[in-house]
């Protein structure tokens, strides 16, 4: 079976809920599921995966449409392994992102701002966007999402970064004008989460390949795509240990596609 088969098949007995979910039942939040296809216990701040990341992810999770929630689930085994120290980087990939990208869309899709300003990576950028808004609900959550990213940013808060960030793109997402605004910003939110497990990532499959894996990150991996019925999700730790070897080519190989 091929590794996306085998990924189709376990994305298929998993429903991503708020919350940390219930395991049992096949239910789990993006982060529990990064746990679960781990091998750790059932947690939403599972050890394998960055702080960083893990904040961003829930944001989106729990403040995103059931529907949408779904669209996380092939990040789950990308999120393995990124506690990496390279949080940092990460939190100058959300900033540009931001001011790059997101700060001159919203500034269009939601009048009253400097619209037709060209913005730079500054927060006097931010603050002129904020200020220009009107107080209508939808545009004053937005500016005060911008705000606090700002505000993270300022005081060096690195996590606080990454959950302001998935906010203010959930705000953007719930508020958005059009469906095709909404598409777009949830677009961007997927965008930036593949570029935060991407930092670090080359050093991550080599370190997934190599001869010299400790057996505690290979137990860690070696649950990873694995296909069980909802009722057996609880064995998955109890996997023998001769199916290691193949599923960490299979998580190689997946997480380097």
């Amino acid at each position: 079976m091929s590794v996306n088969l085998q990924a189709e098949r376990l994305y298929g007995q998993v429903e991503l809920v708020q919350g940390t979910g219930r395991r049992y039942r096949g239910q789990l939040c993006i982060m529990s599921f990064v746990a679960y296809l781990a091998g750790e216990r059932h947690s939403d701040r599972p050890r394998t995966a960055s702080p960083f990341i893990g904040s961003f992810a829930i944001q989106l999770n729990d403040g995103i449409l059931p529907a949408l929630r779904q669209d996380l689930k092939p990040f789950a085994p990308r999120i393995i392994a990124t506690n990496d120290g390279h949080d940092f980087e990460r939190t100058s990939v959300v900033l540009q992102m931001i001011m790059d990208d997101v700060l001159p869309r919203a500034a269009c899709d939601f009048p009253g701002g400097r619209a037709h300003a060209q913005f730079e990576l500054d927060n006097e950028a931010l603050l002129g966007l904020a200020a220009g808004w009107g107080k209508s609900r939808s545009t004053e959550s937005i500016a005060s999402c911008f705000r606090a990213v700002r505000d993270a940013q300022e005081r060096g808060e690195c996590l606080s970064v990454a959950m302001t960030g998935g906010r203010l793109l959930v705000a953007l997402v719930q508020r958005a004008p059009t469906l095709a605004a909404q598409r777009w910003y949830w677009a961007k939110a997927l965008e930036l989460l593949d570029r935060l497990c991407d930092v670090g990532a080359d050093h991550r499959v080599a370190r997934i390949g190599s001869e010299n894996a400790t057996s505690g990150s290979v137990q860690r991996g070696s649950s990873v795509l694995a296909a069980e019925p909802k009722a057996d999700l609880r064995k998955i730790e109890r996997r023998p240990m001769r199916k290691i070897s193949g599923l960490l080519r299979a998580v190689r190989d997946f997480v380097s596609a």
